[in-house]
């Protein structure tokens, strides 16, 4: 608490800049990705209001406070645009019985060339991951090659419309609700459990994906995992997206990695589980 007042006095305005993570505890956006065990809610678009199942909730520890970052998206709306975001929470009693919840991240890298046809001095990827860091910092290179290390075989990037990660469970619990996320280029999610395996089960598929249709989803019924399970989570983009898509226009063609901007690219599996 200390720490996130201290940041917001030092800079101008409401709040302060952030990307990849919140920028307290010096921690490293690419671990941040990998646990998530800070996340209380988040909203994208298409995302309505979401309840905690029956007989759960998020613990808010006495004397916590919440950190609420946004993104915007300036390539429509340009520079001039104002709103004014919020978030509204229900709560319960600490004496309530309910198993208290919390959001694991899974991630994946973003490898996408340019497409056939396209050129530029950004098609180069050293290029593009400079120009990444030059927009947004330092970690937004660190997070690149975070994913590289965590996802890639022996490190090395694999250029590819599809990639994907597997993740190990850490703990037993329960899964109770899933959701996927990625940018304006991507097509398609898959967060799947144990696959390949005699217990492999699918979690979430989203075959056409869109940017502007982002729920989460509750599953049927709690789905038990236990350490020695494995997540994967599977992302398809499509570079050519970028000739047809009006936010797109006039940016121009890059090798795409991840990136905070709209523009660059996410490849990530949300799962509520207590």
């Amino acid at each position: 608490v200390a720490e996130a007042r201290s940041l917001d006095r030092t800079d101008p305005g409401d709040g302060w800049t952030c990307f990849g993570g919140t920028g307290i505890g010096g921690s490293q956006p690419a671990r941040q990705l990998n646990s998530g065990s800070e996340w209380v809610a988040a909203w994208a678009p298409g995302g309505g209001e979401r309840q905690a199942p029956a007989g759960t909730g998020y613990l808010l520890e006495p004397g916590g406070q919440l950190v609420m970052q946004v993104h915007y998206n300036l390539l429509r709306t340009g520079r001039g645009a104002t709103d004014r975001p919020g978030i509204r929470l229900r709560f319960s009693t600490g004496t309530a019985p309910l198993k208290p919840l919390r959001t694991t991240l899974l991630p994946a890298p973003v490898e996408l060339p340019c497409a056939p046809g396209e050129s530029g001095p950004l098609c180069d990827r050293t290029a593009s991951v400079l120009d990444l860091i030059r927009r947004f910092g330092p970690r937004a290179g660190s997070t690149v090659a975070g994913l590289g290390l965590l996802c890639m075989p022996r490190g090395q990037p694999v250029a590819g419309s599809v990639q994907r990660c597997d993740h190990p469970v850490r703990e037993a619990g329960r899964l109770y609700a899933v959701a996927g996320h990625l940018h304006l280029l991507g097509t398609a999610i898959k967060v799947e459990l144990n696959p390949g395996t005699p217990r492999a089960r699918t979690l979430l598929d989203v075959r056409s994906y869109s940017f502007h249709d982002q729920p989460t989803v509750a599953l049927p019924r709690p789905v038990a995992v236990r350490p020695g399970d494995t997540y994967r989570v599977t992302c398809r983009h499509d570079a050519t997206q970028r000739r047809h898509l009006e936010e797109l226009r006039g940016v121009p063609p890059r090798y795409v990695v991840w990136g905070d901007g709209t523009a660059d690219e996410m490849c990530l599996g949300i799962v509520v589980r207590d």
